[in-house]
């Protein structure tokens, strides 16, 4: 009788991507982990969940998440639950509200930051609004 192999196999997380080629404008509301390859312009709500911007992403939201990673282009307000990570080569204009952050040489910010243990509440009947102009803090790492 053979011993069974040192390692679960864990299945994958579901994950969904919004393609290099696809350009959508509205409000996505996820209940899986996203990835923005292409471009997009609205609100993203996705409060249990990880939003990813890819490196040739460029979006213009506010966004409410547990996660925030932004490897490419970010313009609107953050909502996260956990942290926000802006990579190197990453922009990123806006507000930030998050229990963390974390800034990667070469990555780019302009605008606020609010870092505390509870990111602001946002009623579960409200709405995001589009992303609007923002001031003018620059960080640069």
């Amino acid at each position: 009788m053979s011993a069974a192999p040192p390692f679960a196999v864990q299945p994958l997380a579901a994950k969904a991507v919004l393609g290099k080629s696809v350009i959508f404008k509205g409000q996505i509301e996820s209940r899986e982990d996203l990835i923005i390859e292409g471009e997009m312009e609205g609100t993203i709500q996705m409060l249990e969940h990880r939003l990813t911007i890819a490196a040739g992403g460029d979006v213009k939201a506010n966004v409410i998440a547990r996660e925030i990673d932004v490897l490419g282009s970010l313009e609107g307000r953050l909502e996260a639950g956990d942290k926000v990570y802006i990579r190197k080569g990453a922009k990123f204009i806006g507000d930030i509200h998050s229990a963390g952050i974390v800034i990667e040489d070469g990555g780019f910010i302009k605008g606020n930051i609010d870092l505390s243990r509870q990111p602001a509440e946002v009623p579960a009947h409200s709405k995001l609004e589009p992303a609007r102009e923002l001031s003018d803090t620059v960080f640069a790492v």
